[in-house]
């Protein structure tokens, strides 16, 4: 059921995360695309997979916006300016598409958004291999080198692709950059990196110069063969409608992993905000009537490094979860008795792990698990606004005990912060995503009896369990938010809308 009263004058829609990403964004960007004309994503790459389910079939999704399966109804999906797009992933979304019977006869890729090309893979992967202790977890795809070439000045468009001759000649500009820094490598760490499959088992590598510069030409000139229909200027064609079509804007990860706004240095390399995502599909954030964040609740998830002050099992999860054994299937066999009631904090953040089938889309990595934050949601609400999607709530039915971080205990030494001093002690109410600061953070928590009954079959909210009620209630008052719908399971009717208000 679509929330009218909830859409009321609005036009332009943003569904964006709050936490750090993988909070089910992608269920209600196919939600609500049933509502929208325009279905349009403007941030991030191929470093975030979303899922989408119909009927029993399961879509893993990298570049290809959450609304293809609308495809047919006339839905235009776009991948707008500030996507990093990867040419070799997306066609290799469309074949699984073709394969499945979903149509994509009205998807379009913005003439100017960046281009990733195989140097930024072999860059991104070269630095998380030689950081040692200063490794972000980035998943190696070139997204982070790709928006540096973009400000540098000297990165490659998708409109390149059009072009040959330009093409190549801006290819050789950018090679020569990277070939004076890979100097300085291994060359055989740079090799093995260069024949690994994402980089067709070394189709672009050269002993000389380490990039075959013409095999990199003719492999992106096929790409702009195939795509040249869908390669538009999507900029100019959703300011043609603003106002008058609905535009549905998918954002990618989340608020936390903002460049700009996130746990700095350990974030993205885009802009996941609702500013973020309105300049990358080419209109102003002003042009959003409404954005609706979505909360993963009442427990939440981080992959790869970065401070996290709620996990369950604190360093002790995040060394396992970020260490190459670690995997589903691995961690099945290692802790069989994890459960979501386990009384060891790091058993329980396995057991909800579990539970919640909080692995990555693709890499099928362990995704660190932590209590609800409160204070991470109040910060996270100057830059994704007050209206909340609180999703994966069945995920915690069987829980007899839950717990909600509503502020911190400062335990560091004095910290200046640009007018204000940190003092030991300090209560913090909101979260202040400055590492110094994060790192010395304790958080205090308040305890909740779970609701232990299932929610997979509700559907409206008179029927939601008291003790479930009474959480909902005290993370709206807390956070000072509007809970606007709920999701108690993947498929589209396993949602549920309030107050619808």
């Amino acid at each position: 059921m679509i929330p009218t009263k909830l859409l009321n004058d609005v036009s332009t829609l943003a569904i964006v995360c709050t936490q750090w990403g993988d909070t089910g964004k992608g269920k209600f960007v196919d939600f609500f695309a049933e509502w929208a004309d325009i279905i349009a994503r403007g941030t991030g790459g191929a470093n975030a997979g979303h899922t989408i389910r119909l009927g029993a079939k399961t879509y893993i999704l990298h570049l290809v916006p959450s609304g293809i399966l609308h495809d047919s109804n006339g839905k235009i999906n776009i991948i707008g300016n500030g996507v990093a797009f990867d040419p070799r992933i997306f066609s290799g979304e469309l074949e699984i598409l073709s394969r499945e019977g979903v149509s994509f006869k009205h998807l379009c890729i913005a003439h100017n958004a960046r281009l990733v090309l195989p140097q930024h893979i072999v860059m991104d992967r070269l630095r998380e291999s030689s950081a040692q202790d200063g490794k972000i977890g980035t998943t190696g795809m070139g997204i982070g080198p790709t928006y540096v070439d973009h400000y540098a000045r000297v990165g490659l468009t998708v409109n390149d692709l059009l072009n040959v001759d330009p093409f190549a000649r801006k290819l050789k500009r950018n090679l020569s950059d990277k070939q004076r820094l890979l100097a300085h490598h291994d060359p055989e760490l740079i090799r093995e990196i260069m024949h690994h499959k994402d980089l067709e088992n070394g189709a672009f590598w050269r002993a000389s110069g380490f990039f075959d510069h013409d095999a990199i030409v003719e492999r992106y000139r096929h790409y702009g063969r195939t795509l040249r229909e869908m390669i538009r200027d999507t900029d100019q064609l959703l300011n043609d409608v603003i106002g008058d079509k609905r535009i549905l804007l998918e954002g990618a990860q989340g608020n936390l992993l903002s460049i700009d706004y996130g746990t700095y240095p350990y974030v993205t390399a885009s802009d996941c905000s609702v500013q973020g995502l309105a300049r990358g599909i080419g209109i102003r954030e002003r042009h959003v009537d409404l954005a609706l964040g979505v909360v993963k609740a009442f427990y939440m998830t981080r992959v790869g490094e970065g401070p996290f002050p709620t996990e369950f099992g604190g360093d002790a999860s995040a060394q396992w979860c970020n260490s190459p054994a670690a995997t589903a299937a691995g961690e099945t066999m290692r802790y069989p008795d994890a459960s979501v009631n386990s009384e060891n904090s790091f058993m329980q953040g396995v057991g909800i792990r579990r539970a919640g089938n909080e692995y990555g889309a693709t890499t099928k990595r362990p995704r660190r698990t932590g209590r609800l934050d409160l204070p991470l949601m109040r910060y996270s609400k100057r830059h994704t606004g007050p209206h909340i999607i609180l999703t994966k709530l069945d995920v915690l039915d069987e829980c007899e005990r839950i717990e909600i971080c509503n502020s911190y205990r400062y335990e560091g030494p004095g910290y200046t912060l640009g007018e204000r001093r940190l003092a030991h002690g300090d209560v913090l109410h909101t979260a202040i995503p400055d590492l110094d600061v994060m790192r010395c953070c304790v958080p205090q928590y308040e305890t909740f009896e779970g609701w232990r009954s299932p929610t997979g079959i509700i559907r409206v909210r008179a029927d939601l369990p008291a003790n479930l009620k009474q959480l909902i209630a005290y993370v709206a008052t807390q956070a000072k938010m509007h809970i606007a719908m709920l999701s108690v399971g993947p498929d589209r009717e396993q949602t549920i809308v309030m107050d619808d208000t």
